[in-house]
């Protein structure tokens, strides 16, 4: 398991499934989690955390997936230091694309936002169902650059 991260305060990565896993990263800073996979463990209940239940089923997600996440990640980054891994099996769509969404609601570019997560992992993917919902959602609420209080300075 590793943590990549696309900020100083933000990484994605693959499951928590041993203690070896918390402690490494709880050492890179991490305080809060959150879970996309469909089950939970005694892991991941050693940070605060929010379970996302959902299959990578490459469909749309609905607005109240969004609207939790986005209300999770928010009251957390109030907190000075919080870091927070995002999580799914493998590290490889899901959570990349819930990341992608994380910067686009703070203010990122689509663009920039695709960047961060391919630099960090090259082999992440954000699917386009998962990234067309979220702008979708991002649009509708009027949310970017709500987490900063700016909106995204790009075109795209």
């Amino acid at each position: 398991m590793k943590a990549f991260f696309v900020s100083n305060r933000l990484a994605f990565g693959s499951a928590i499934t041993s203690w070896d896993h918390v402690e490494n990263l709880r050492a890179q800073g991490v305080t809060h989690v959150i879970n996309l996979r469909r089950n939970q463990n005694e892991f991941i209940i050693a940070f605060p955390n929010l379970w996302l239940a959902y299959r990578d089923d490459l469909k749309p997600r609905p607005a109240s997936f969004y609207r939790s996440a986005l209300s999770f990640y928010g009251n957390a980054m109030r907190v000075p230091k919080t870091k927070i891994f995002v999580m799914c099996h493998h590290g490889y769509r899901r959570s990349p694309a819930l990341v992608y969404f994380l910067l686009r609601a703070a203010g990122m570019s689509p663009s920039l936002a695709r960047e961060r997560v391919v630099e960090a992992r090259r082999s992440a993917r954000v699917a386009r169902a998962y990234r067309i919902s979220a702008e979708e959602f991002l649009s509708a609420s009027d949310s970017v650059g709500k987490l900063t209080g700016r909106k995204a300075h790009s075109a795209d």
